[in-house]
């Protein structure tokens, strides 16, 4: 303790030693620098890890058993194709788990089992094993308390066709209205079956935006309409009591707070505006006749309004909207008035917010979104306006999403064990729910689009094209898996259907296998060589490859990389850390040579050499902690204002910093506590070590010969 308060207390500045006070600062400062890069740096790198292993598997899983060429060329699986209790047709996986007998071959009816076959695997008994039922007990034996989940997994492919109705500005005559623009986006992809029990989709599902709720309520009236003809839905219209029930089903969802108005304008019914106003505004005209008026809801954007009136190639003209007892005219900048007849529609600019509150009362005759009524205000350029309008021409700004039923998108429920599982709901008139990649959402596909899923199925003559009707339900982000953004899930038994249909090259593609979820990561590496074990025991280990998370053929080099530059910045941050601790060395040598007349009183008052090397060891210990405590605290509040930072160093360079297709739509900004003990541990450490040079010159120095040059 003694030896603590001393070297304390020489690391105080002081003007008789302002070179040691100098470097001191310059130590802790240059340690706490580079302590906030590297916990700044690994705990960020640490969080994008997790991101992508939980991406990862999502479309897989942290174990995974698909089977070998063995297994396909095995009699256990051929002999489906030559078997009437099996209709003539190889089993998938789970086909196989369900079977009630395990070798379907009936000498009696079946035809003769080729020659070339091999033989089949037996019990001692000269039963068939049952290859799929004891992978599965093999599972269940290795899982112990951990509860493995262990569930089949079918991948095909197919051909996405989505019909995309949004609503955009077009040109008539001399003025400009919204319509309806259709567009068509067709994608070949991987189809694979959704798991309700899988855990780390849930965290990477996108969330359910305003223009998605937008985009379910504006198609609620056609479900049946967009479909091509080739479907054969148009004869299954909806009645307008099913429309009202939609509408009400979907309304009782949500909780509307806002809507707003539409590009390029919205028409004010005449019940809304006030009696007296005056407004800054724009005038469409043709040869100077208006057509109609368009207000911004502040008076300082009617400079825009105009400009993208002239940029749609429509003349305006800058103004004011004057209304007074109810009589609009308009003055424009030049001093010319116009009186506006009932017939000159007086429009809010799109993009305006107004304050919404739902009439539940027009729900019960609602029978097209339009009907649906709704109590609304909003501060145009300062002046109230208030009353009561349909949905037409508007969306929805603000919404917050209710528990009182089930939504038409990918939502979680409580399970009868009390574990949330996720729900893919489907539509009877709009089809099987279907999840895509976020890059869909990217390229303009919002929730309650509707298309086909198509794919070919043989007939007695050709093959024919078949459709199936879908919607989307949900967006997840695939991270950087390279097969992610062409992978669609759907239910398994869509799935099933499509890949039941074609004959699938097993042994090129992993078309069917068992994903195996865990509790923890850390178990998948051991849950792995377990697993591979106990099929070598029970001798069927030639048919099953059992691979973790790490050993993916389309990952394993991203994992190799991500590791390997972990592995070398860990290395460069030790560097660095002896760079900055080696100022402590000249610090603590000039320390010694000030402090030589301290020493040797020290030393003649029978201070040991040890508890004088523990003096300036103390000291450059402390000097780490110090710089280690104020570089933690600036990397705590780095972190807490990571999106802060990111944004402004994105604004100054002009373009996104770190893109979102890599990194997702926010860096990761948990403390690494793995980070925390790392610095610590090393800067500690390395600041111990760098005392040692001075220490052991200070304790070499002999009290006889201090005093006697200080006093000569």
């Amino acid at each position: 303790m003694f030896e603590l308060s001393v070297a304390s207390k020489y690391l105080i500045p002081r003007k008789r030693q302002l070179s040691v006070s100098i470097i001191s600062l310059i130590s802790v400062l240059v340690i706490a620098l580079v302590v906030w890069l590297i916990v700044v740096f690994f705990s960020v790198t640490n969080g994008l890890e997790k991101n992508w292993i939980s991406k990862l598997i999502t479309l897989t899983a942290p174990v995974r058993v698909t089977p070998t060429d063995a297994y396909y060329n095995s009699y256990y699986y051929l002999i489906d194709t030559i078997s009437d209790d099996s209709n003539y047709s190889s089993k998938t996986i789970g086909e196989k788990l369900e079977a009630a007998s395990t070798d379907p071959y009936n000498p009696d009816v079946d035809e003769e089992i080729p020659a070339f076959w091999p033989e089949p695997d037996q019990h001692s008994d000269g039963s068939v094993k049952d290859l799929v039922k004891i992978l599965y007990q093999s599972i269940d034996q290795v899982g112990g308390a951990s509860q493995l989940r262990a569930k089949e997994f079918q991948m095909t492919g197919t051909h996405i066709s989505l019909q995309l109705h949004r609503y955009a500005a077009k040109i008539q005559g001399h003025n400009i209205f919204g319509s309806t623009a259709h567009s068509e986006l067709s994608y070949p992809a991987y189809l694979g079956n959704f798991e309700s029990d899988n855990t780390p989709l849930k965290n990477t599902l996108l969330p359910v935006t305003e223009a998605d709720l937008t985009n379910f309520l504006t198609q609620m009236h056609d479900l049946n309409q967009n479909f091509p003809d080739e479907i054969g839905r148009h004869d299954q219209a909806m009645t307008p009591e099913q429309i009202n029930g939609q509408i009400n089903n979907f309304m009782d969802l949500i909780d509307i707070r806002r809507l707003k108005t539409r590009l390029p304008h919205w028409t004010i019914p005449r019940t809304l505006l006030p009696l007296n106003c005056r407004w800054d505004a724009c005038a469409v005209v043709n040869q100077d006749k208006i057509l109609r008026i368009v207000i911004p809801q502040q008076a300082n954007e009617n400079e825009a309004v105009h400009k993208y009136m002239e940029e749609q190639g429509l003349k305006s003209l800058i103004g004011q909207l004057i209304i007074e007892e109810g009589e609009p005219h308009f003055t424009s900048n030049h001093g010319v008035t116009q009186a506006l007849s009932q017939r000159v529609p007086i429009s809010l600019a799109g993009g305006s917010v107004l304050s919404a509150e739902l009439d539940k009362e027009s729900l019960k005759t609602a029978h097209r979104p339009e009907n649906v009524q709704f109590n609304v205000s909003a501060a145009i350029q300062g002046t109230m306006m208030k009353g009561e309008i349909p949905y037409r021409n508007l969306e929805i700004d603000l919404a917050t999403v209710t528990d009182r039923s089930s939504p038409p998108w990918v939502h979680q429920v409580q399970s009868d064990k009390g574990m949330g599982e996720l729900v893919l709901p489907r539509n009877e008139l709009g089809g099987e729910g279907v999840i895509l990649p976020k890059n869909f959402k990217d390229a303009g596909v919002l929730l309650g689009d509707r298309g086909t899923l198509s794919y070919f199925a043989p007939t007695t003559s050709v093959l024919q094209e078949q459709l199936i009707p879908i919607y989307v339900a949900g967006f997840y982000d695939p991270g950087l898996i390279p097969i992610g953004g062409k992978f669609i899930l759907a239910n398994p038994e869509t799935t099933a259907l499509i890949r039941g249909s074609h004959q699938q090259d097993n042994k090129l593609d992993i078309t069917n296998g068992v994903n195996i979820r865990l509790s923890s990561l850390d178990q998948a590496v051991s849950i792995k060589e377990k697993l591979q074990e106990a099929l070598k025991n029970r001798g069927i280990a030639r048919y099953w490859t059992v691979e973790s998370y790490k050993d993916y053929e389309f990952t394993k080099e991203i994992m190799q990389e991500l590791q390997s530059q972990k592995h070398l910045f860990m290395l460069i941050a030790i560097v660095i850390i002896l760079v900055a601790c080696s100022n402590i060395i000249s610090m603590l040598i000039i320390l010694v040579n000030d402090k030589k007349i301290e020493i040797g009183i020290l030393r003649s008052m029978g201070a040991t050499s040890a508890s004088i090397a523990l003096i300036f060891g103390s000291a450059g210990a402390i000097i780490g902690i110090l710089g280690s405590a104020i570089g933690i605290t600036a990397a705590i509040i780095t972190l807490n204002n990571l999106d802060i930072l990111i944004g402004w160093l994105s604004q100054m360079q002009g373009h996104e910093m770190f893109s979102s297709s890599l990194y997702g739509q926010f860096l990761p900004s948990e403390l690494s506590f793995e980070a925390l003990a790392f610095v610590l541990g090393a800067t500690v450490a390395i600041s111990l070590l760098a005392g040692i040079v001075p220490a052991v010159k200070a304790c070499m120095l002999k009290p006889s010969q201090i005093l006697r040059s200080a006093g000569g």
